[in-house]
């Protein structure tokens, strides 16, 4: 698939990657973790092992346990965690090597461990529950129930997301009104600004032209007061 989901359990948390990818990804994981990558072993899911843990459980923790061509009991996983590591070994001896396998091998083998639990060890042999028509069909049906239950929880996840986009759509609007007030308000205090610089120019202009004025009256009157006092001195 393309994309991922997300779920509740452990196993369906991981990424999903692309078919010819799976491999490399699993290959570098072995790597990191130095552990051995089973690549296209054919293994059989140990039923006796994932009784005692339970089909549930297993898809928790994203584990089986499967026997190899080397009958050897193995646990593998997908993807690597120190959480995955630890849950496996308090559900499984510490003597048993921990593998890696694709994550489509894993789906599998989730799969084929929960019909194995729910069919009980008198009905199921581990051959029949890997391999055979009367498998294949419940096991397309398990993972074609666990896709739609993926898209199902992707979908109220994407409707959550649209909810809190669209309610940080209303604040952004919000704020962007209330920018747009706060420039009509700053343009308007521009032009108040503007106003009160003509007021204060028109009355410097003002208060110079009386000055003027009363320098020129002054002027006029000293004038007559010298005459007036050369009068009286004749």
């Amino acid at each position: 698939m393309d994309d991922y989901f997300e779920s509740e359990t452990m196993f369906n948390d991981e990424q999903r990657v692309e078919p010819g990818d799976e491999r490399t990804a699993a290959m570098e994981t072995a790597q990191s973790w130095d552990l051995r990558y089973l690549d296209d072993e054919a293994v059989l899911i140990d039923s006796d092992s994932a009784a005692r843990v339970g089909g549930e459980e297993l898809s928790r923790i994203g584990a089986a346990p499967v026997r190899c061509e080397d009958g050897s009991v193995r646990v593998v996983l997908a993807d690597a965690t120190p959480e995955r590591i630890a849950a496996i070994r308090e559900h499984f001896s510490g003597s048993l090597d921990i593998a890696v396998v694709t994550v489509s091998k894993l789906a599998s083998l989730l799969d084929a461990a929960s019909i194995a639990v729910a069919s009980g060890p008198e009905t199921m042999t581990s051959d029949a529950v890997t391999s055979g028509a009367a498998a294949a069909a419940p096991v397309w049906g398990r993972t074609l129930e666990r896709v739609l239950g993926l898209f199902d929880t992707e979908a109220t996840r994407l409707q959550e997301l649209r909810g809190k986009l669209q309610e940080l759509g209303g604040e952004m609007a919000a704020r962007e009104g209330r920018v747009q007030e706060l420039e009509t308000e700053l343009q308007q205090i521009r032009v108040e600004r503007l106003r009160d610089q003509e007021a204060v120019d028109r009355l410097r202009h003002e208060l110079s032209d009386r000055n003027s004025r009363l320098e020129r009256a002054l002027s006029k009157t000293q004038e007559l007061a010298a005459i007036i006092q050369g009068g009286h001195l004749r």
